[in-house]
């Protein structure tokens, strides 16, 4: 499925007040490949982001329209991490992997090598890998409600593995922002407490202008003031239930 194929599909969002346009990338340069060294650390930066599943579709087919040549495995899964028996990683040429509940890993060297090495876990060595690498957190459909929490959508990290104070990969990292935010809204939110939905004077923790959101995620909230965005169940649940969790809903309602 093209990009534009997708972007034909479905209308775009268009969030109270502002213009919100999804269009195909501009072009993005390709980035230089440099040869990861095991013991030293590559520069890490992230994006905080809420989609949804069509929301992933297109920003994950417009990630393999602008680099054809790259390769991807997923991550090894938390219960993979301590069994006596390595885990099967494999090298794809398709973003479309078999196992949809780990996080994904995009690789840009055509030379890259999955070599599992044990070292308090199973993990990918740095020996067979290059920068930038790129980490795509898991994509997760939305949750209905239980007594968890309300209808939701999870919070996932998007981060670039670049080689230290390599000029070059840190524009390349813009780059790759600015494609995102084609289909993500730096969106003002508010935070509220579940079930209460009393809102927040102040977000604990890391800033709410730090998450994009999904076009579709924005109109997902939209359809229904009770669902959430974002939303992490509190670790006072188990002793209060008045307090189950916190969760984004748009501004403008």
């Amino acid at each position: 499925m093209s990009l534009q194929s997708v972007l034909e599909q479905t209308r775009p969002f268009r969030f109270p007040g502002t213009a919100v346009r999804v269009t195909p990338k501009g072009d993005i340069a390709s980035p230089e490949i440099v040869k990861a060294q095991p013991y030293l650390r590559p520069s890490v930066l992230g994006r905080s982001v809420c989609l949804s599943p069509l929301d992933w579709t297109r920003f994950t087919t417009a990630l393999q329209e602008a680099f054809p040549d790259a390769l991807y495995s997923r991550s090894v899964s938390l219960a993979e991490l301590t069994r006596a028996a390595p885990p099967k990683l494999r090298l794809e040429h398709s973003l479309r992997l078999s196992d949809p509940q780990a996080a994904t890993q995009m690789h840009f060297g055509p030379e890259t090598e999955l070599i599992l090495k044990r070292q308090l876990g199973w993990q990918v060595a740095s020996e067979g890998l290059f920068w930038p690498q790129i980490t795509l957190g898991r994509p997760m459909a939305p949750l209905p409600a239980d007594e968890r929490g309300p209808e939701r959508l999870r919070e996932a990290q998007i981060l670039i593995h670049t080689a230290p104070h390599h000029q070059g990969h840190a524009r390349f990292a813009r780059q790759m922002w600015r494609l995102l935010a084609r289909f993500t809204a730096n969106a003002r939110v508010v935070l509220v407490r579940y079930p209460d939905y009393e809102l927040l004077p102040q977000v604990p923790g890391a800033s709410s202008s730090g998450l994009w959101i999904g076009h579709d995620a924005l109109r997902w909230a939209h359809e229904n003031p009770t669902r959430l965005l974002a939303y992490e169940r509190s670790r006072l649940s188990p002793r209060a239930a008045d307090v189950l969790g916190y969760g984004y809903r748009p501004a403008e309602e």
